[in-house]
């Protein structure tokens, strides 16, 4: 684009550039207490493991981001936690976590050589536009039913919930999305992070958040304990994180395609090789660390849009930031502890973002949706998450390989819908 102020290799100076790193950090950091909130939850961590956990996802984030930057894609782009990770997470909790380790591993090894041997382009026929906007919609949908316990305050004490923790979520939705909707500039892109801090601070006044386990932690300190629990491979655990990062590739490719639109697409085969194999590696050091691992977001080509900042230091200023912030304990304690409703609203807004990804992809450049496509779509959207709902009682006649399969909506719509476009209904004459 010729409007940016700063193009791809351009070196903003020094005081802005701070700047424009402390507006993607402050863009990316509620999205990683999100998800360290999660996964948190899933794995029933205390106080103090939640903290230790959010220090290394700011840690691990942090070293990807800024590795991406210098020798990966080398784009503009965010690199945080992965939402299609998360929700492997949620399903193989119960197994414990050093089988979610494991399986991450896994799943880091087959993106890094798939990326690394420059096999991409020898699999990028599989992911058409139904196949995409098929996984960024499950990516949304199957994560509802664990987010739908937390905005409605289900705990021990309240285990049918509170009615007035609903309504608080509901407008914490409200003032996310009218922040993004009619505000500009920085207030728009910080419209998620507003979000977090107001609920935060609602339910302070209620008087729902301790900070006794923050105030007994030092200002600064290493994550203890500073890596993740040894990894334990089980066949179930690397299936689901194996097919999870093919959801994790077809969001990255789609995050490469559009950045490139908007700050050029100069040497782009070369980036996604090397972005892929760099999202393996950070999905391999994720595994050591015990977090989720990392997927390019691409909400990023929206912020160059707004800001017109298409230089790429700027977010390598943000990676430097986080691998900073991850020692500062008592900072990392206190964003630890948003509560579960604030971080269920806040992820809402931004799954309710991806689903009209998707729909967008679905129907690109307007062409119409036939009767084949609405069974290549519909079905696997349907089944996918209807396995998300199946009981525990009715997965555990399965055992636990079949269990942790049948019961990740994310992983039956992949298979399904790669089934169906590929080879059940495959068109004949596709040019």
């Amino acid at each position: 684009m010729n409007d940016l102020l700063y193009k791809l290799n351009d070196r903003p100076p020094a005081i802005k550039s701070l700047f424009y790193s402390l507006q993607w950090l402050l863009i990316v950091v509620p999205l990683i207490t999100v998800t360290s909130n999660l996964m948190a939850r899933f794995l029933g961590m205390d106080p103090v493991s939640a903290t230790a956990l959010f220090q290394r996802f700011l840690l691990v984030v942090g070293l990807v981001t800024s590795v991406q930057v210098l020798f990966g894609h080398r784009y503009p782009l965010l690199d945080g936690p992965s939402a299609a990770l998360l929700l492997s997470v949620a399903v193989l909790a119960r197994d414990g976590a050093d089988v979610v380790s494991g399986g991450m591993l896994s799943g880091g090894i087959f993106l890094a050589v798939l990326g690394g041997f420059g096999l991409v382009k020898k699999v990028q026929a599989l992911f058409t536009d139904r196949v995409i906007g098929v996984v960024l919609l499950l990516i949304s949908t199957t994560l509802l039913p664990f987010l739908f316990p937390m905005i409605i305050g289900v705990n021990t004490e309240h285990p049918h919930g509170e009615p007035l923790i609903l309504f608080i979520s509901v407008l914490l939705m409200l003032l996310i999305v009218i922040l993004s909707h009619w505000t500009k500039g920085l207030v728009r892109n910080l419209s998620i992070f507003i979000g977090i801090a107001a609920g935060f601070a609602v339910m302070a006044v209620l008087g729902r958040i301790d900070l006794t386990p923050a105030a007994q932690l030092s200002w600064i300190a290493v994550p203890e304990p500073f890596l993740g629990p040894m990894p334990r491979f089980t066949v179930h655990a690397t299936f689901s994180f194996i097919l999870a990062y093919v959801a994790v590739l077809i969001n990255g490719l789609g995050s490469y395609f559009s950045v490139a639109e908007v700050v050029g697409a100069e040497d782009i085969g070369g980036r996604i090789e090397k972005g892929v194999a760099l999202t393996g590696g950070g999905g391999i050091i994720a595994a050591v660390f015990g977090v989720v691992g990392t997927v390019s977001y691409s909400l990023s080509p929206g912020v160059i849009l707004v800001t017109r900042v298409g230089s790429r230091w700027p977010v390598l200023g943000c990676g430097i930031f986080l691998v900073i912030l991850a020692f500062f304990q008592k900072a990392g304690a206190i964003l630890a502890l948003v509560p579960d409703s604030v971080v269920g609203a806040a992820l809402f807004v931004t799954l309710a973002a991806q689903i009209g990804v998707g729909i967008s992809v679905l129907v690109k450049d307007g062409r119409a949706l036939s009767v084949r496509d609405y069974i290549v779509v519909g079905l696997p959207l349907l089944l996918g998450n209807a396995a998300s709902m199946l009981p525990i009682s009715f997965l555990n006649l399965f055992g636990p390989g079949a269990r942790s399969l049948l019961g990740n909506g994310l992983i039956v719509g992949i298979l399904l819908v790669i089934l169906l476009e590929h080879v059940v209904l495959r068109e004949r004459n596709v040019k």
